[in-house]
């Protein structure tokens, strides 16, 4: 295994856990105590991961909002099969918002084929290639370069005169305390309007999600369908939930 696909594997194994150790870390990689030590260290400098006593080590931002960048590295395969899922509810000739957020992100591959109106206040769906048939809006307003969103008062005056069919919005936890959450109040009024203005909502999370807590509310669990890869409790008290493997509302 290549230097960068460890330091993936390490990233998106802590996004799982509080805390691992470097020992651990060496049998799921499949290289030495040293070499991961290595990685570590380079993970520390690029701010990503704090070592702790004791061969210990978790992200550096646990419970704050991550960079897009290291968001993109955890739990992909789980995020893929969501975003798949997402994309198979939307229907041709529709209009649709795209929240920012990696998982949403991933939906572009699975719409080719389609005629679509893409509203999006993600920035990084710039940089994919969409299909000819799928004309894209980007939201004008404050760009957040550590999430490649935009918020702020000049986004949400033109969402409040904009409807779509279906909207998928990203979260930072999904709990029985705070709901459907974020970090950003800013972020958090953005999908509450998109919530209203649209026919649909879903939102997307990975399970990892669950049980967590940040600053603001965004909405409550009852009134939206959760896409999500696994069962969860809470999921009892959504609107409407699909899961990738059965591809069908429960609730």
């Amino acid at each position: 295994m290549i230097r960068y696909e460890r330091k993936r594997l390490i990233i998106e194994l802590l996004g799982k856990s509080d805390v691992a150790y470097i020992a651990d870390l060496a049998e799921v990689t499949g290289a030495s105590d040293s070499t991961v030590r290595r990685d570590i260290d380079e993970l520390v400098k690029e701010g990503e991961v704090v070592a702790l006593r004791g061969g210990a080590v978790r992200l550096s931002q646990r419970m704050t909002e991550l960079p897009t960048a290291v968001k993109a590295l955890i739990n992909k395969d789980e995020k893929t099969a969501i975003a798949a899922a997402a994309a198979r509810q939307v229907s041709d000739g529709e209009s649709i918002y795209i929240d920012a957020g990696t998982t949403a992100l991933q939906m572009i591959p699975f719409l080719t084929g389609l005629s679509l109106q893409i509203v999006t206040s993600n920035t990084h769906l710039l940089t994919l290639v969409p299909d000819p048939g799928i004309r894209i809006t980007v939201l004008p307003g404050e760009y957040l370069a550590n999430t490649g969103s935009i918020v702020g008062s000049l986004t949400e005056d033109l969402l409040r005169r904009m409807f779509f069919d279906k909207a998928f919005i990203g979260a930072s936890g999904v709990s029985a305390r705070s709901g459907i959450n974020t970090f950003d109040v800013r972020e958090a009024m953005k999908k509450q309007i998109v919530h209203a203005n649209s026919a649909q909502s879903f939102v997307l999370v990975d399970h990892t999600k669950f049980d967590k807590s940040s600053t603001y509310q965004a909405l409550k669990i009852s009134e939206t369908v959760i896409v999500t890869d696994a069962y969860h409790q809470l999921l009892a008290s959504a609107k409407d939930y699909i899961l990738p493997e059965t591809e069908a509302l429960t609730g």
